[in-house]
């Protein structure tokens, strides 16, 4: 693995094809997936085999995010770590500035969730993977591959659960309104829709343009995604999450 000095420490200039995100207390079951994707010819990131002993590791995990084609955030029984969330917000700020950066959700054996609306706000709508049945699931595992690598994979009948991502119009709405306009724009520009694309005319009006363009470019569930990241506590107050 090729490394170069960056402020005093070494970084990493490989890529890679999906960045693994996981609680220490699920090391063991991310390390079968880890080495079945190798076997199947898969790079991933996994910070145990990655990193570099004795170094400082945040610009090496700063970089591997970056450098990775996807990322997968894994959920036990433990539920989710800190550093899985600051690992999963630089994510998702990606996939909202990156169309088509995939970020998958997946569910350990023991994992608490009993579906999808149980996941975290920011995963739940995203296409999740099922492995609360057992890691030799290979339905689920097949699903995965095709989430990382969708180029490879032919149109397969699965028995796994979907998740189908769902937007409340009325609730986004109820959200947006309680921005300053210059919000509104900021939402549009990083969920893909330009100042020019937006009626101004009041917050409301401005809100009700934002969400009506997004839908028209297919880009609803990037908005609320968006507004969940950056003003958390509206999403709450508007029972987004």
């Amino acid at each position: 693995m090729t490394r170069d000095w960056k402020g005093g420490a070494r970084v990493l200039t490989d890529s890679f094809d999906i960045f693994l995100s996981y609680h220490s207390a699920d090391m063991d079951a991310v390390n079968i997936i880890a080495r079945v994707l190798h076997d199947r010819g898969f790079k991933p990131f996994l910070d145990k085999w990655n990193l570099t002993p004795g170094q400082p590791w945040l610009a090496e995990i700063e970089d591997a995010l970056q450098m990775s084609r996807a990322f997968g955030i894994f959920i036990g029984p433990q539920g989710i770590g800190p550093v899985q969330v600051a690992e999963m917000r630089a994510a998702l700020n990606r996939k909202f500035r990156e169309k088509g950066y995939p970020v998958i959700p997946v569910l350990l054996p023991g994992s608490k969730p009993k579906n999808r609306e149980h996941l975290p706000a920011f995963l739940a709508q995203q296409t999740w993977i099922d492995f609360r049945s057992g890691l030799e699931n290979q339905d689920e595992l097949e699903r995965f591959i095709c989430q990382i690598s969708p180029n490879i994979c032919q149109p397969v009948f699965f028995s796994g659960p979907r998740a189908v991502a769902k937007v409340d119009k009325s609730k986004l709405l109820r959200a947006l309104v309680l921005l300053e306009p210059e919000d509104l724009v900021y939402l549009g520009e990083i969920t893909g829709i330009r100042r020019a694309e937006i009626t101004f005319d009041g917050v409301k009006t401005i809100a009700v343009s934002l969400v009506n363009r997004a839908e028209i470019l297919g880009l609803l569930e990037e908005l609320q995604g968006n507004l969940i990241i950056e003003y958390p506590a509206i999403a709450v107050k508007s029972g987004i999450t």
